[in-house]
């Protein structure tokens, strides 16, 4: 994830040539010569750059601030993602000789500007919350209608239900965006939400202004898996009827019966064995994962859970000892934190990832870059959801 902006921090890591060549695209003259500047001098930069029209300045600060959340590694492979749709075999290979990912970021910015959007909106799907993704996996296995006209009827299929429902969403626009890796479509809704009013400032002035802001649908869907995905947080209920409107639309399927959510089912079992070692799959770059924390839920009684957690930076089965010694009647295990350790990577510090996984099938990882390396390793160990026995297995 990017760090929080700030103009310092961010003309600190973005290379003077990279920082002027942006000016010059702006027509901006800071009056600074960024070649007497060593790439730390920053104090020049901010305060001529503070100096300017503050209608100036805003519209600078809203592209720091995007080329800022694309300075890191999942930036970097949307932006990739990008040249591959648009079929650009140079661009991975020139972006990698840049040294920095806000130098990347710039870079790409200034050179290859029809990336940008898709590149953010890609990023964005891809580190929203997991657990608000609502899944189903049981439709037909056709391919996407993705011409206009199809985005189109989506757009007005959104905004008309949301229009009869709960009268906002006058105005809809999707756009769609493709996954080349994973070969995945996403279609991101912008339905007009109800009207609002903030306080802003205009000038030297505070004033409350009145404005139509609006809300996010996005959704997800693999052909070959026959799974769309659909993120509508606060609008869970109207997911059943937007799946039937996207089956309509994208498609062409004039019915779609009622579905469930994915009911698959994590199998945290395992993982009460002290001894159960996890699978690395070849080429992951994981080197240990930790169990770090336990919840258990009493077999007998209701509502009893015991949540079991450890210092594990000097000893890495710090919670099996802890559960051993306290040796708690009957249960089952329907959560656990798990730390996966990645090998150091030439010149950068060995990096990290603590996650949970809920039984039954919630985890707070995406399915991406090393999140969705993590799952690979679930899977191999056995951990990743699978389908229920019956349905009244628990």
């Amino acid at each position: 994830m990017a760090s929080q902006y700030q103009h310092r921090q961010f003309f600190r890591r973005v290379p003077n040539k990279h920082l002027a060549r942006y000016f010059e695209s702006r027509d901006v003259d800071l009056g600074v010569d960024f070649g007497d500047l060593t790439e730390t001098q920053v104090e020049p930069i901010f305060e001529a750059f503070t100096a300017l029209p503050e209608e100036q300045q805003t519209n600078m600060e809203v592209d720091f601030q995007d080329i800022n959340a694309l300075a890191n590694d999942g930036g970097i492979d949307a932006l990739n993602n990008e040249a591959a749709f648009y079929e650009d075999a140079t661009f991975p290979e020139e972006i990698s000789i840049i040294d920095g990912l806000h130098a990347k970021a710039m870079w790409a910015f200034l050179h290859k500007p029809e990336y940008w959007n898709g590149a953010a909106a890609l990023l964005h799907a891809d580190t929203v919350a997991g657990r608000s993704w609502k899944k189903r996996n049981d439709l037909p296995k056709v391919p996407p209608h993705v011409d206009e006209e199809d985005i189109d009827q989506l757009a007005k299929a959104v905004s008309h239900y949301f229009n009869k429902t709960e009268g906002r969403g006058r105005n809809c626009k999707v756009e769609p965006y493709r996954k080349v890796e994973t070969v995945k479509e996403y279609f991101f809704a912008y339905p007009e939400d109800y009207g609002q009013s903030g306080v802003e400032w205009e000038r030297n002035s505070l004033t409350t202004r009145s404005r139509h802001p609006a809300f996010e649908i996005i959704f997800v869907y693999c052909e070959a898996e026959g799974s769309l995905d659909i993120y509508a947080p606060k609008n869970t209920k109207a997911v059943p009827e937007l799946q039937k409107l996207f089956a309509k639309a994208i498609l062409k399927l004039d019915t779609l019966a009622d579905g469930t959510i994915d009911k698959r089912v994590y199998n945290l079992d395992p993982l009460a064995d002290p001894n159960f070692e996890f699978e690395f799959p070849a080429g992951s770059g994981i080197s240990e994962a930790i169990v770090t924390k336990i919840r258990l839920t009493l077999k007998h009684g209701s509502r009893r859970r015991i949540v079991l957690e450890a210092d594990t930076k000097q000893n890495s089965m710090a919670v099996y000892d802890l559960l051993k010694e306290l040796d708690p009647p009957p249960y089952y295990i329907t959560q656990v934190s798990i730390k996966a350790v990645f090998e150091a990577e030439p010149g950068k510090r060995a990096g990290s990832k603590t996650f949970n996984v809920t039984y039954p099938n919630t985890c707070n990882l995406n399915h991406e870059g090393r999140d969705d390396i993590i799952r690979q390793m679930l899977t191999a160990s056995g951990i990743e959801p699978r389908p229920p026995k019956d349905d009244n297995d628990t």
